[in-house]
């Protein structure tokens, strides 16, 4: 049994890790503004932490920040870059000055490190895109960076669009794929790199298990583009998929938010997960709606 601190353990991924983690019989410690008893403290704001109460932790899994849907206004955009840069900046110097650091730290990232490149094959070791997706991710995983030492593997975990019924972009297209709504986003050539939450959770074992360091990307073998990822969508639904949204209606709604996350394209591999020996459940995106719509939620 491992002790394993997890930041965000009550959001999306968060919430399906600390149950997996407690299934196979490790001890989760929370952390968070109000963690519950056990728990440890952490106000990334006030830039506060309880470094005392991380001391034996043996693993850590850093997952929290503000999220990136909705409107980019400028307030909006100083939160979801401060919640992932000063946050992390905060449990490094607090990991780093640990008597007994834990082994090994596993830091949320994602694949808007890449930022929108087109029809161009990424992996781990391609260079950062531009846009602000990109700049954050960049600043990000550099806060992260004096975590890794002689005594403490780091990994960046660059995740992916992940798929559940249960939220995220998928929940969201599911209701709307089920009234006829459905289809592509501006011309739909974008490459959308995907993942299945139960694949997610089970790649954030693995790089906890695993002798992997460095950036790691946290997506599905079959990438597809998004007007193959609606169509398979409403064919599994049986729903038709006509009604697409064009790009300047999106960008008149969304704003930045429509050229940097729903219409930018980042065609991104799995490399260092496939070297490393992970399996995926759901390696392509027929198996995975399939698996996803008649089970309803992720096998634990």
């Amino acid at each position: 049994m491992r002790t394993v601190a997890v930041t965000g353990a009550s959001g999306l991924i968060g919430t399906a890790l600390t149950a997996a983690l407690e299934k196979r019989g490790d001890r989760v410690v929370p952390v968070g503004r109000r963690p519950p008893a056990g728990g440890v403290a952490w106000d990334p704001v006030a830039r506060r932490i309880d470094t005392a109460a991380l001391e034996g932790i043996d693993a850590v899994v850093h997952l929290a920040g503000e999220r990136i849907d909705g409107r980019w206004t400028a307030s909006k955009r100083r939160r979801i870059l401060n919640s992932r840069v000063e946050g992390t900046q905060v449990l490094a110097e607090a990991l780093s000055g640990l008597d007994r650091p834990p082994s090994v730290v596993v830091s949320a990232s994602a694949i808007g490190f890449y930022g929108d490149r087109g029809d161009e094959e990424l992996t781990e070791d391609s260079k950062p895109g531009t846009g602000f997706l990109a700049e954050v991710c960049e600043q990000w995983e550099a806060a992260a960076a004096p975590i890794a030492s002689p005594d403490t593997r780091l990994v960046l975990a660059r995740t992916g669009i992940v798929c559940t019924p249960d939220g995220g972009a998928l929940g969201r297209m599911l209701a709307l794929t089920r009234l006829g709504l459905g289809g592509r986003l501006g011309n739909g050539r974008q490459w959308w790199p995907w993942i299945t939450l139960e694949d997610e959770i089970r790649a954030l074992l693995h790089l906890l298990d695993t002798p992997v360091a460095g950036p790691a990307n946290l997506v599905a073998p079959g990438t597809c583009r998004n007007v193959e990822f609606v169509r398979e969508l409403a064919r599994a639904l049986r729903r038709p998929a006509v009604l697409p949204a064009p790009a300047l209606v999106l960008r008149a709604v969304l704003g930045e938010m429509a050229d940097g996350l729903l219409l930018a394209s980042a065609r991104v591999r799995p490399v260092r997960l496939e070297d490393s020996g992970f399996t995926f459940r759901s390696p392509d995106l027929t198996s995975a709606i399939a698996e996803l719509l008649s089970s309803g939620r992720p096998r634990p």
